[in-house]
Formats: C-alpha cells, structure tokens, sequence
C-alpha cells in the first residue's frame, strides 16, 4: 500500500482498470455475513481502485439512496473532524 495521499475523485471509476478485480472480496463479505446485498469499495489496494456489487437486482436499488446518506453523513463526520 503506497503512503501518498490519493486524489480520491479520480480513485474509484467504474469500469475502470480494475473492474471485476474486487468481485471474490465482495462475494465473501456477501457470503460470511449471509446478506443479500453487499458493497466493497477499495482505494488504493494493492490491486488498485474500483468498487464491487454482489446481490440481487431487487437489493441493488437500494444502493443509491444509502450511498446518498452516506456521503452527508461522512461529510459532517470529515467536517467535524477537520474543524
């Protein structure tokens, strides 16, 4: 893992150099918690940056909204954090 900060904007693309690189991680994280949906988000790993959605199509549209809630409330968190 290199030290260097990452332009975090530019870090995770779908479709990107690693697309498909994070599908095993996301099946397990899936498989181990016996969820129906689950998300893996990698930044600068090792394999580099990409993301990955295991679940059926029904759980998959969830996704936008909690991702939505998400970002505000890490952004409040970050902004708290940096103050």
């Amino acid at each position: 893992m290199s030290d260097k900060p990452v332009d975090v904007r530019l870090a995770v693309t779908a479709g990107g150099e690693s697309a498909g690189a994070f599908d095993a991680a996301c099946t397990h994280v899936r498989n181990w918690t016996q969820a129906r949906c689950a998300v893996v988000v990698v930044i600068d790993g090792e394999f580099g940056s990409g993301y990955s959605v295991m679940g059926p199509l029904d759980a998959q549209i969830l996704l936008p909204d909690i991702l939505e809630r998400m970002a505000k409330t890490l952004r409040q968190q970050l902004s708290k954090n940096l103050q």
